[in-house]
Parts: C-alpha cells; structure tokens; sequence
C-alpha cells in the first residue's frame, strides 16, 4: 500500500526546521534512516528516507527549492491473511488488508 502527498509554496524556513526535526523524531521511534541529506546552498533537493525493519514499513519526504515543493510518502508491505471456512481456504480481499493498517500519525511540531 502506497500513500503519497505533496505541498506546494513551502519556504525553506518552514521545510528545513520540519525535515529536521522529524529526521531527529522518527530516529527517536525506532526507525532506521536509509537516507538524510541536507541541501545546502547549492540549491540541491533535502531529503528523508526511513524504514522499519521487519515491518515492511518506508517513508520518504523531500523539500525542492526550485519548486518550493514538499513532498512524502508511506509504504507499508500487506500480509493479506487467509480464512477457511469448511475446510476451503480463502484469501482476504485486498481492500480488507487495507481496512485494517493504520498509517503513523503526523502533525505539527513542537518548537
């Protein structure tokens, strides 16, 4: 399951500090960074990549100066489980799987 965003006309002065502190937040959690790079002032793009491990769980998020875009996105891997009814096994349908994950909840920061 995939789930992507994006925000238009965020600045840098509200991208930077936010990249920041979920970088910090989310090592915090228990979540292993595959990825963190800091733009700079060559105009290059910031970036976040985590991942829990066993979970089949990713984020990313990436602030692009040039468009002033912020975008993120999550991935979880989904176990679809199987019932048997009468000794007939069945496979739960895709959108059941879906119905029962939950995406990490994401809000302000706190200064």
């Amino acid at each position: 399951m995939v789930h992507d965003w994006a925000l238009d006309d965020v600045p840098a002065s509200r991208a930077v500090p936010g990249l920041r502190r979920l970088h910090r937040r989310l090592q915090e959690d228990g979540w292993t960074v595959s990825s963190y790079r800091e733009g700079g002032k060559g105009g290059q793009d910031w970036s976040l990549y985590v991942r829990r491990d066993g979970e089949g769980e990713r984020m990313s998020f990436t602030r692009s100066p040039d468009r002033r875009y912020f975008t993120g996105g999550a991935t979880r891997t989904l176990r679809l489980r199987h019932r048997v009814d009468g000794g007939r096994r069945h496979v739960r349908s895709p959108s059941d799987a879906a119905d029962s994950v939950r995406p990490p909840v994401l809000g302000p920061g706190r200064p």
